[in-house]
């Protein structure tokens, strides 16, 4: 159990559909490359709902870049501690992307105090992949009952938008 999922005992917590999304999707034997880019397009996904809910000129921004994005919607729509974690996740698919899948990393989460938690992962091969995983999984726990919370925004997923099919 993630940090942040203990944080909410006796709430509920809204970010339990976008998270089994995200591991549905990652499924146990995934490389750490899918970990980290389905991880970023359902953190985009979460971005979009904000601005779409929050942002007047929504179109133009929806065009922009990822990082373009995040930095419109931050100090106004997201708290410091998600905005950093997200800067990780972003830093981490922009290096694996550019490095041909090597990732550098110090393995640290933000946390609602502002503090800057470091993680005990134990000595597995699949130590990159614990990380990340807990990382997005903070992230999406902290969009859905941070942010979308806060803004009135439904936290259960839109299959359509995320999978880019047509409504019927």
């Amino acid at each position: 159990m993630s940090w942040s999922t203990k944080k909410m005992e006796g709430q509920e917590d809204k970010s339990k559909d976008i998270r089994t999304v995200f591991l549905i999707l990652t499924g146990r034997s995934a490389h750490i490359l899918t970990v980290i880019i389905t991880g970023h397009l359902l953190v985009e996904y979460c971005l979009d709902q904000i601005i779409i809910a929050k942002v007047k000129d929504k179109k133009t921004i929806l065009e922009k870049k990822f990082s373009e994005k995040l930095e419109t919607l931050y100090p106004t729509w997201l708290p410091l501690h998600i905005y950093k974690n997200i800067k990780l996740l972003n830093n981490a698919r922009n290096y694996a992307a550019h490095n041909l899948g090597v990732i550098d990393y110090k393995p640290i989460i933000y946390t609602p105090t502002r503090k800057e938690k470091t993680l005990i992962i134990p000595k597995r091969k699949n130590k990159e992949k614990i990380y990340f995983k807990e990382l997005i999984n903070s992230i999406l726990f902290d969009l859905a009952n941070y942010s979308f919370d806060s803004l009135c925004i439904s936290s259960e997923p839109d299959w359509n938008i995320i999978f880019k099919t047509k409504k019927v």
